[in-house]
Parts: C-alpha cells; sequence; structure tokens
C-alpha cells in the first residue's frame, strides 16, 4: 500500500522499488528503511512509498471519503495558483497535493 513521506518510520519494508522521474533506482524493493533513507526520500523530493504489510495501517475510511465533485473544485481553484511551474515536477506535484489536501480541510 502506498504511504505518504510523512507516514513513513523506520523500519519499514519497502513493497517496491523508488525510481525518480526519470526511472533511476534510488532505493531497491525489500529495502528496510532507516532515519537517513527518510532524509533522502525528502531531498530527492519523494512523496510516497509502496510498503509491506500497510494495509493494517491504513488511514480511517471516513477521513478518506471526498466527494469527487468537491475534490475536482478544489483541484483547479488550487491549480490556478500552479500554472506556471511544472506540476510533474515530484516537488511541485507534492507541494500540489499538499495545498488541495489543506483545502479539502478547511471546510467541509
Amino acid at each position: 500500500m502506498r504511504v505518504s513521506l510523512d507516514n513513513l518510520r523506520p523500519d519499514m519494508v519497502l513493497a517496491a522499488d523508488i525510481v525518480d522521474a526519470g526511472g533511476r533506482l534510488l532505493l531497491p524493493g525489500g529495502t528496510v528503511l532507516t532515519e537517513k533513507h527518510l532524509r533522502y526520500c525528502q531531498m530527492w523530493g519523494i512523496v510516497d512509498a509502496d510498503i509491506v504489510g500497510a494495509e493494517a495501517a491504513a488511514e480511517d475510511p471516513a477521513e478518506t471519503e471526498i466527494d469527487p465533485a468537491r475534490l475536482a473544485e478544489v483541484e483547479n481553484r488550487v491549480g490556478a495558483r500552479f500554472i506556471h511551474v511544472n506540476r510533474h515536477h515530484a516537488a511541485m506535484d507534492a507541494l500540489f497535493r499538499y495545498c488541495v489536501a489543506t483545502e479539502l480541510k478547511k471546510r467541509p
């Protein structure tokens, strides 16, 4: 299951390789994460990773259920602030998703 960088912890095991946007291998699947790996992921702009056994630690479904119409509206509104950047860049994509999540939390 995909786990966001904020929720990654040392001793978690990667279920799949972490690669950069160009396909370069950064960390192979099966790696047991350390604090150093987490710092590298932050520097590389990695926003999430596949973790072995993460299904048990899944988020509360009530928090993850978002009205698709509301999500689209928030993404369009926030997207207007990102028209002059490359949203395919990992750091910009992470910032965009963070801004969308923040907006979604502001009002129901």
